[in-house]
């Protein structure tokens, strides 16, 4: 797993920030908690006001003193408007789904406040959303790049709105205390893995006698002892439908630990898909055969905190993502040198 670089002073100063100023999930937005800033356009609105004020007064002009007045006061209740558009906006983030390493976190954003505010951006990381709340709720999907296992915080989420006008931005922050679990990547190795098998059948059902061999029947049902005695081909018979039990073992695997894990979690996949019954073996941690949703969760959780618990922040996931590029930009430089 990638380390994480230590925070330097400004990025401690703009933690510290973003915790004083930040709402939790749930929490309503308090006008405290609001930051105004005029846009360019603002800006320009400004310098248009006061030029007709002066010009007004220079020359005595009632309709550009006129004009500065309502302009003026249509910058006043734009302000007021987009102050009310964001005040007491709550949050929400739920994880939509499962991701695994290399494909991407699925984020439903919720909001919920007034019975109707407008053209609210959302941005989360690199991703970004603009939404409606009608009947005092609205909601989108945000989807950040994923690229490498672990346990991780989500990051800041800001809220920004621009409307009625564009004269001025106003957004706030909400650090939504969220852990959201990266599984490994699932990835069959592409070579055999010898004569220890990460899969270990177990059992394959209730056995209930034998029966004449059928051309059809599965070379596994066959009784091959009872075969090389009689001469004769007989097929076992179940009281149940065959459904194996696996163990799925980080011993079998090969390769370093991130290779054993993508292993196994493709494994899991399989396994689930053959409506199997599997146990992990992982160094210091077993968790008994079992079937259903709940195992599934416990399994890939265990594969995913296997050699470290600690949440890591989403910055890490940036850090992988650029270790990534820089590996894949010196893999050619590395091939053309060797040619």
């Amino acid at each position: 797993m990638t380390q994480v670089a230590k925070p330097g002073a400004w990025t401690r100063v703009k933690a510290r920030m973003l915790r004083k100023m930040s709402i939790g999930g749930g929490e309503a937005l308090h006008h405290a908690r609001l930051m105004i800033l005029p846009t360019p356009f603002g800006l320009f609105w400004a310098v248009l006001v006061i030029l007709l004020l002066l010009l007004g007064i220079n020359y005595e002009n009632s309709l550009a003193h006129g004009l500065s007045f309502w302009l003026f006061a249509v910058a006043v209740v734009s302000i007021f408007r987009s102050w009310r558009n964001l005040a007491g906006v709550r949050v929400q983030l739920i994880a939509d789904g499962e991701a695994f390493a290399g494909n991407t976190l699925r984020v439903m954003v919720r909001l919920t406040g007034r019975a109707r505010s407008h053209a609210i951006d959302v941005r989360l990381g690199e991703a970004r959303q603009r939404l409606e709340i009608h009947d005092g709720e609205g909601s989108a999907p945000l989807e950040l790049a994923a690229f490498q296992r672990g346990q991780f915080s989500l990051p800041t989420l800001t809220l920004e709105s621009r409307w009625p006008l564009g004269l001025v931005r106003l957004w706030a922050w909400g650090a939504i205390d969220t852990p959201v679990l990266v599984y490994p990547q699932p990835e069959l190795p592409s070579t055999p893995q010898g004569s220890r098998r990460t899969l270990e059948q177990i059992e394959q059902g209730d056995f209930a006698g034998l029966r004449r061999y059928v051309p059809g029947d599965a070379p596994a049902h066959i009784a091959w002892k009872h075969w090389g005695r009689s001469g004769e081909l007989v097929t076992k018979r179940f009281e149940t439908p065959a459904r194996p039990s696996l163990w799925l073992d980080y011993e079998a695997c090969r390769g370093d630990m991130e290779q054993r894990l993508s292993e196994l979690t493709a494994r899991v996949l399989a396994a689930e898909g053959a409506q199997a019954t599997y146990g992990l073996r992982l160094p210091g941690q077993t968790l008994a055969i079992a079937s259903g949703g709940a195992h599934r969760r416990r399994v890939l959780e265990a594969l995913t905190l296997f050699g470290g618990e600690h949440r890591l922040p989403w910055s890490a996931q940036l850090a992988a993502s650029e270790a990534a590029e820089r590996a894949g930009a010196s893999r050619p430089l590395s091939q053309e040198g060797s040619a």
